[in-house]
């Protein structure tokens, strides 16, 4: 008999274009990860973002309602109303463990000190965290942060020769918090598709050790700005411009979680469930 509660992860990235992976005809970035989803399972082409932009695809995401009717309709405008009936509330009460990794931007995450776009004081009104919305377990970012060093400011310039996002090297501005509204501050070095993969591997093994129903939001950063890749990613499209290089390189980076993510579902034993 089929199990009445199938394991659910739901990945997303942020700002990949539809052509910009192997499977969709790609003939220089490399998501070989990807590629061999799209072989051993069905691709979907006439599956629409519920917005046009990213915080109200997120929430439609998770409510299976049109963006005006929680009232996001655009990026860093209002917050996801904890009336709202979340795929992860649902999910709870039918016994499932809940887990958010990564980008939320559907409200602010702290109302005590500035944090990413708008969180603190001055945007309390906006305060909607996941932990609010039938998430048991955090590991969220409100908005962007680099893809690559998350937490530091990238060297990146304007064409006038000014810093795109400050002082390089400096602290970015924006956290990770957990679902007890605390912040995270270990293991944030390096590929930050990693940096949250290390984060919801662990949950999902939990769960499947415990033989608990579980339901992983893992929401990628990449490749929304600040796009920054490792020296080993960029120097697997070395021929290409900077920017292209950085584009290009956290792409793949990130295709490499999820195929490190499908290994532990298949360790797991639960790739089929």
């Amino acid at each position: 008999m089929p199990n009445d509660k199938p394991n659910i992860i739901l990945v997303m990235c942020d700002d990949l274009g539809y052509g910009d992976t192997g499977f969709n005809g790609n003939e220089i970035i490399r998501t070989p990860c990807l590629d061999a989803m799209r072989t051993e399972g069905a691709r979907f082409t006439r599956f629409f973002a519920g917005g046009p932009v990213c915080s109200p695809t997120r929430g439609t995401c998770l409510t299976g309602r049109h963006y005006s009717r929680y009232g996001i309709t655009h990026a860093n405008v209002g917050r996801l109303p904890t009336e709202e009936i979340t795929l992860a509330r649902v999910c709870k009460e039918r016994g499932y463990r809940t887990g958010h990794f990564g980008k939320w931007h559907l409200g602010t995450l702290t109302t005590a000190i500035r944090d990413s776009n708008r969180g603190g004081p001055d945007h309390a009104e906006e305060f909607s965290p996941p932990w609010l919305h039938g998430f048991d377990v955090c590991f969220s970012a409100e908005a962007r942060v680099p893809t690559w060093d998350p937490m530091v400011t990238p060297d990146q310039k304007r064409p006038d020769g000014r810093f795109v996002y400050g002082e390089p090297g400096t602290f970015f501005g924006a956290h990770y918090w957990n679902e007890r509204g605390e912040i995270i501050r270990d293991n944030l070095d390096g590929d930050d598709s990693r940096v949250i993969m290390d984060r919801a591997v662990p949950f999902i093994r939990e769960c499947g050790g415990h033989k608990t129903p579980f339901l992983a939001v893992i929401w990628f950063h990449t490749p929304h700005t600040p796009v920054v890749a490792g020296p080993a990613y960029r120097a697997m499209y070395s021929e290409f411009s900077e920017d292209e290089q950085h584009y290009y390189g956290c792409v793949t980076a990130m295709d490499e979680q999820v195929g490190r993510l499908n290994r532990d579902l298949r360790d797991l034993g639960i790739e089929n469930d």
